[in-house]
C-alpha cells in the first residue's frame, strides 16, 4: 500500500516537472511571437539592436493598446518569415510585407496600413531667370561665344592689314589699335547696326567687307538657332514630369529590382546601381531621374527639402499589412487596434518621422 501511495505521488511530481518544463517553452499569456525581416524603412535594427520602424512602431502600438508582450524573431529573407507563418511557428509577422494572392493562401494579412509603388526621383527644374541664366553660363553657350568672338577678331585682323596704310584715319595707328578698330568695325557689320563710323576704302578691303556681310548674316543666324536650340534640348533632356518622359534619357535603376523590370518592359534605357543609396547619390549628382520603390526612395529622401521631387510610375500598387497565423485567434482585435492606431495624429506624425515633412503618404 505505501508502495502504491509513493508510486502516486512519483508520478503526480514528474507530470508537474512535464508542465513545468512545458510551460518554459511556450509562450507566456499575453505573450506573443514576432516574427521580423529587416526591411527599412519598414523594420530596422538600431545601434543597441533595438527594433524600430513603420512596421514596429505600429505593431508595438497596438500591442501596448492590446496589452500583448512581444518575442521578437529574426528572420533573414520574406520566404522564411511566411513560412514560419503558415506552420504556426510564430503569430505575427512585422516588415515591408506586401500583400499578394499567393501568400494569402498560406497566411493571414490584417488591414493594410500603408500604400505604395514605385516612384521615379528626379530633380527639381530650375524656373525664370535663373535658369535662363545657369543655362548662359553653360559651357557650351561660352564655347560657341568664343568661336564667335575669334571669327569677329580675324576678319579685324585681316580688315587692318588691307587698310592700314590707305586708311590710316580710321584702321592706323600700332597694330593692337588698328586690330581693335577691325575687330570694332567686323562687329558692327555682323549685327547690321551699321554706326558709319568706320568703312574700308581699298578695293581688297570692300571686297571682303562685302564677303563678311553676307557671311555674317549667315553666321549670326547660326549662331542664334544654335544657342536656342541648345537651351531647348537642354530644357527637354532634363525635365521629367512623368513616364513618358523616361523615353528621352537613360534612367537609374537599382538590379534586379522591380523598377529595373519595368524600364526594360517599356523599352527605356537605363544603368544599374547596387543600391537605392547609390541611385539616390547619383540623382543627387546630375542623374536625371531614378525609378524605385517610392516608400523607400521617400525614407531616403526625409531630409532632402527641395533638391528632388518624386513622382508617380504607373502600376500596381503594394499595399502593405501585417501578417497573421492562419488560426490566429485575435484577428478581430489586430484589425480593430490597427484602424484605431492609423486614422490618429500619432501615426501621421510617424509617417512625418520616417518620411519627411514635405512627402505625400
Amino acid at each position: 500500500m505505501l508502495k502504491m501511495v509513493g508510486a502516486k505521488v512519483m508520478l503526480a511530481w514528474l507530470l508537474a516537472l512535464c508542465a513545468l518544463s512545458a510551460h518554459g517553452q511556450s509562450p507566456a499569456p499575453n505573450e506573443l511571437r514576432v516574427g521580423i525581416k529587416s526591411a527599412p524603412p519598414f523594420a530596422m535594427a538600431d545601434p543597441q539592436n533595438q527594433w524600430q520602424g513603420v512596421s514596429v512602431d505600429l505593431w508595438q502600438q497596438i500591442a501596448s493598446d492590446q496589452g500583448w508582450q512581444t518575442r521578437w524573431q529574426r528572420f533573414d529573407s520574406a520566404d522564411s518569415l511566411i513560412d514560419a507563418l503558415a506552420a504556426g511557428e510564430i503569430d505575427i509577422a512585422v516588415g515591408a510585407l506586401s500583400m499578394t494572392a499567393e501568400r494569402e493562401a498560406v497566411m493571414d494579412f490584417s488591414h493594410p496600413f500603408f500604400t505604395t509603388g514605385l516612384g521615379i526621383a528626379t530633380p527639381v527644374g530650375k524656373k525664370g531667370i535663373m535658369a535662363s541664366l545657369s543655362q548662359l553660363a553653360s559651357w557650351e553657350f561660352l564655347r560657341a561665344v568664343g568661336l564667335l568672338f575669334a571669327l569677329l577678331l580675324a576678319v579685324g585682323a585681316v580688315l587692318w592689314l588691307l587698310e592700314r596704310r590707305r586708311n590710316a584715319d580710321q584702321f592706323g595707328g600700332s597694330a593692337s589699335q588698328g586690330i581693335g578698330n577691325g575687330l570694332w568695325w567686323s562687329a558692327v557689320t555682323m549685327t547690321t547696326v551699321g554706326y558709319g563710323d568706320k568703312a574700308p576704302v581699298t578695293l581688297p578691303g570692300r571686297i571682303v567687307a562685302t564677303v563678311w556681310m553676307f557671311v555674317s548674316v549667315i553666321t549670326i543666324s547660326s549662331f542664334t538657332a544654335a544657342i536656342a536650340s541648345s537651351v531647348t534640348v537642354n530644357q527637354i533632356a532634363t525635365s521629367v514630369n512623368g513616364v513618358e518622359d523616361l523615353a528621352k534619357i537613360r534612367s537609374i535603376a537599382v538590379a534586379g529590382s522591380t523598377g529595373a523590370q519595368a524600364l526594360q518592359e517599356r523599352g527605356f534605357a537605363l544603368s544599374a546601381v547596387d543600391s537605392p543609396e547609390l541611385g539616390i547619390a547619383a540623382v543627387q549628382n546630375g542623374a536625371p531621374a531614378m525609378v524605385y520603390d517610392k516608400a523607400i526612395m521617400m525614407y531616403l529622401l526625409r531630409d532632402d527639402t527641395a533638391g528632388i521631387d518624386i513622382l508617380d510610375f504607373p502600376g500596381d500598387p503594394q499595399k502593405y499589412a501585417l501578417g497573421m497565423r492562419p488560426d490566429f485567434p485575435h484577428r478581430e482585435a489586430v484589425n480593430h487596434a490597427l484602424l484605431e492606431v492609423t486614422r490618429g495624429a500619432y501615426w501621421q506624425g510617424q509617417l512625418r518621422r520616417y518620411f519627411g515633412e514635405h512627402r505625400g503618404y
